[in-house]
């Protein structure tokens, strides 16, 4: 069975709205480092900032022009970059988590030259991990904050 091919684009402010409630979707506070509810003017201010900073990138992923899932890196430094991911709740459960991430990652390599991607974990979210060491991922970093650190070197 082939995957189902994905492209991403970067995300714009347009995408505010469809992007916060992806993030306050019940499951994925569960998984975040802030749980709480985000109010649509904070995660607006956040956005703006995200697209305007050149050592962060947000991407929105689409499956036949319809959004499925986000990818943002943060530039943690000598060319390692901290992933976090998002489903849309409705692309949950249809294996798109890692074609998803992988879509992100070439994206990352392309335009920024990327040479490893960290990612938190939180320990109980068993499907995020399993995500990320299926896709490569390694424990490279002692715990912290309660969360797992995972890498991969990209290349």
């Amino acid at each position: 069975m082939t995957p189902p091919a994905v492209t991403a684009r970067d995300a714009t402010e347009a995408d505010a709205e469809l992007l916060l409630s992806w993030r306050n979707d019940p499951r994925t506070r569960e998984a975040s480092r802030s749980t709480g509810v985000i109010a649509l003017a904070d995660h607006q201010r956040w956005l703006h900032g995200v697209l305007a900073d050149r050592d962060r990138m947000l991407l929105v992923v689409e499956q036949d022009a319809a959004p499925v899932g986000t990818v943002r890196f943060d530039h943690e430094g000598a060319g390692e970059w901290e992933v976090s991911i998002t489903l849309a709740p409705r692309s949950r459960g249809r294996g798109l988590s890692r074609i998803v991430l992988a879509e992100g990652e070439r994206i990352l390599a392309q335009r920024r030259g990327a040479v490893a991607v960290l990612a938190a974990v939180h320990p109980d979210n068993a499907a995020s991990g399993a995500l990320f060491e299926r896709s490569g991922y390694r424990e490279g970093a002692p715990a912290g904050n309660g969360f797992r650190r995972l890498r991969k070197t990209l290349g």
